[in-house]
């Protein structure tokens, strides 16, 4: 493997999945998606898929939901302004984001103003919600990971999940590798170059199954510190305040 892409790190625990423990113990657990194509609902398509199994297969004696918002062509902008609808009112414990390809194409202080709008209005709902950031991968990051370095849409999410205690699992990362070591082809993976198949969304919901493992299963304490209050904004403009207006609210002269 390249020595430099050896360097990177896949995964992130920050703060212990605790709200995940307490509901897997209690018998139900919801687990809430959002993101864009490479996370949304295609059947033996999509990671998410992968991530549901596992649960289901560690916790028979428990109920587990799955509210999968992503929608294809979005980004963290639009899903502020459906996190009410579709996280919140429907009692997510546990939510995974993907937005590090989808925001790249956003000016870098409108995404950071979204995401971390996207992450304060998740836990002023809830602060003990549980948060992990997954971040998938594009052909136009390939040249900055295999040189050992952070692609900055990335980059820019870790400084949010260092601010708010928000584990990160780097699917992307994941991937690659395991096409470095032989274990996947690209077409397998990516054949477009952003879309993973079946084998590609195996390996991305492989790469959180691991952090799942690690927190949830065996004796092992949980990893990381527990979150505590909603710290300050990184960014006083972020979009927590954001809502959509219906349009029956709306008149014009």
């Amino acid at each position: 493997m390249n020595d430099k892409l050896a360097t990177l790190v896949e995964i992130q625990p920050r703060t212990p999945l605790l709200r995940t423990r307490e509901r897997l113990a209690a018998g139900h657990l919801t687990v809430g998606f959002i993101g864009g194509s490479i996370t949304d609902p295609r059947p033996g398509h999509n990671w998410p898929e992968s991530v549901g199994d596992w649960l289901v297969d560690q916790f028979p004696d428990a109920r587990i939901q799955v509210e999968n918002a992503a929608i294809g062509a979005t980004g963290s902008d639009l899903a502020v302004f459906r996190a009410q609808r579709d996280l919140i009112d429907c009692g997510c414990d546990l939510i995974f984001i993907e937005f590090a390809v989808n925001d790249q194409g956003a000016p870098t202080e409108k995404r950071n103003r979204t995401r971390e709008g996207l992450v304060r209005k998740l836990l002023a709902d809830d602060p003990g919600r549980d948060l992990v950031f997954t971040y998938t991968f594009s052909q136009s990051m390939y040249d900055e990971m295999m040189a050992g370095k952070m692609p900055v849409s990335i980059a820019e999410f870790e400084v949010i999940s260092e601010h708010y205690g928000i584990s990160s699992v780097w699917m992307g990362l994941h991937a690659l590798r395991e096409v470095m070591r032989g274990l996947m082809t690209w077409e397998h993976w990516l054949p477009d170059g952003i879309h993973p198949q079946s084998r590609g969304s195996l390996s991305y919901g492989t790469a959180v199954n691991t952090l799942l493992a690690d927190e949830l299963v065996g004796a092992g304490q949980p990893t990381g510190k527990s979150r505590g209050s909603l710290p300050r904004p990184l960014n006083g403009a972020n979009w927590e305040g954001a809502y959509a207006l219906n349009w029956d609210a709306i008149c014009t002269a």
